[in-house]
């Protein structure tokens, strides 16, 4: 039971090559740094596409009477199940697939399998998918997801001098209704777990233990580079958009975003783009009429019915409230969670960027290794948050590690008040998104811990 505060859940290596299944749907009716404890430390891999399997299933002879693949079994409208391969073989693990568009093509896709991986070594996948029935509430059934909450990407060494707790490995089991229906009203977030995405890490909602914006203004936590940081309990998680989570499909920018996670009402959250160079935010303009999105930070559409939308930079970042129907076993906060929808209650200054002054340049291409510069301030003291105040100018040395959303420096070097860094930036980056940078100085803040500084919205990726 893991909780932000506590008392409110009651939910019981490296990275290899991905395995990403997409299958074209029939007609439808209607440095090369080492790990270390307390952080996750290794290369991230975002090729997605370059590795996924494509299978040319147009309802093949021994297909199902509805017009469904071989070994393909409907699980609800969006929701199905696999379980034999083409030549009639059972599958050593089902895969789940969900109907999604992808582009302009209706396929059945894989979001898990890459997720599906032992990434802290403890001989345990950090996602697994399975089904059950429903319950009154939820007649369809179940997608259940356990998780470990265990972020498959780079991350800050926690703690740190910006937050005194750990990453721990946790025991999630989180129910998912197959068949996502709108409510009479909206239900309010509640502290703690609001959410998953694909990799397994929840979402939280934007607001830190006392009630206050932990995005932006003055209550503003300390986030890594992906957006997380764990809790007291040590579960990590996202308050806002999460640039390293990946869908098994690039978020180029010129298209609908891919999904990235759930809502506890089994609506999917996409990322933050409604249509080529427009994102979900802008769409109520004269481009997109009829497509804002509402307090819950989403909208409908012909092709996906309602789904969520993340907002970069923009309130309430990932969700505003439960449109659809909760299950409320995923958090017990749920049951007494009321109805309505959150508001932006941020005040003043954040002093979370203090340390770092500019980062040149604001905009690198993908495919290739960047050299991107980081300007320091070097008489800014450490920020009085988490951990504690830390008095004291900013260390003369070499930062020990740099990372820009999921890209973690290559090189580091430094001359002066300039931090020189490289950059992998693969192709199928995703596009058009600030991404936030964080830096650390090992074993130089209060009894050893990594000193650590932090400025959002400094670089994005573009063609």
């Amino acid at each position: 039971m893991v909780t932000d505060p506590p008392g409110n859940i009651a939910a019981s290596g490296p990275l290899k090559d991905s395995s990403v299944l997409v299958l074209p749907l029939p007609p439808q009716p209607g440095n090369a740094m080492q790990p270390r404890p307390n952080s996750v430390r290794f290369p991230i891999v975002l090729c997605w596409m370059g590795i996924a399997v494509l299978l040319s299933l147009l309802a093949p002879a021994g297909g199902s009477a509805e017009g469904l693949p071989a070994g393909v079994e409907r699980l609800s409208q969006r929701w199905f199940l696999r379980t034999r391969d083409e030549a009639g073989s059972r599958l050593n693990k089902p895969l789940y697939l969900y109907r999604d568009m992808v582009g302009d093509r209706e396929q059945y896709v894989d979001l898990f399998s890459y997720h599906m991986r032992d990434s802290n070594g403890d001989g345990i996948d950090e996602v697994r998918i399975s089904h059950e029935p429903g319950s009154d509430t939820h007649p369809a059934g179940f997608l259940v997801i356990s998780s470990q909450g265990y972020p498959n990407h780079p991350t800050a060494i926690f703690p740190n001098s910006g937050n005194p707790n750990s990453i721990r490995v946790q025991d999630f089991t989180f129910r998912l209704p197959l068949e996502p229906r709108l409510a009479e009203q909206t239900t309010r977030l509640p502290m703690g777990p609001i959410g998953t995405a694909l990799n397994g890490v929840v979402f939280f909602n934007p607001f830190e233990q006392g009630g206050m914006n932990a995005v932006e203004g003055y209550a503003e936590v300390w986030l890594d580079a992906c957006c997380g940081h764990p809790q007291q309990t040590g579960v990590y998680h996202y308050h806002k958009y999460p640039s390293c989570v990946k869908s098994p499909f690039q978020d180029d920018g010129k298209q609908h975003s891919p999904i990235i996670g759930f809502a506890w009402d089994g609506f999917p959250i996409h990322g933050p783009y409604e249509t080529a160079g427009v994102m979900a935010h802008q769409s109520d303009s004269s481009d997109s009429p009829g497509l804002a999105l509402d307090a819950c930070n989403g909208h409908a559409d012909a092709l996906r019915g309602y789904h969520y939308h993340t907002t970069p930079g923009r309130f309430p970042y990932i969700l505003g409230g439960y449109a659809g129907v909760v299950e409320p076993g995923n958090n017990r906060g749920l049951r007494r969670a009321g109805s309505g929808v959150i508001e932006n209650n941020a005040a003043g200054n954040s002093a979370i960027g203090r340390g770092i002054v500019a980062v040149r340049p604001g905009a690198v291409p993908p495919g290739g290794k960047r050299t991107v510069t980081i300007e320091l301030e070097p008489g800014a003291g450490m920020l009085a948050t988490g951990a504690g105040p830390e008095t004291g100018p900013l260390p003369d040395a070499v930062p020990s590690w740099v990372q820009i959303g999921p890209y973690e420096a290559t090189a580091i070097s430094r001359t002066g008040n300039v931090v020189t860094i490289s950059l992998d930036i693969p192709e199928d980056a995703t596009l058009g998104v600030l991404l936030d940078c964080h830096l650390e100085f090992e074993g130089a803040g209060r009894g050893g811990r990594n000193r650590v500084y932090k400025r959002n919205d400094v670089l994005r990726v573009v063609e």
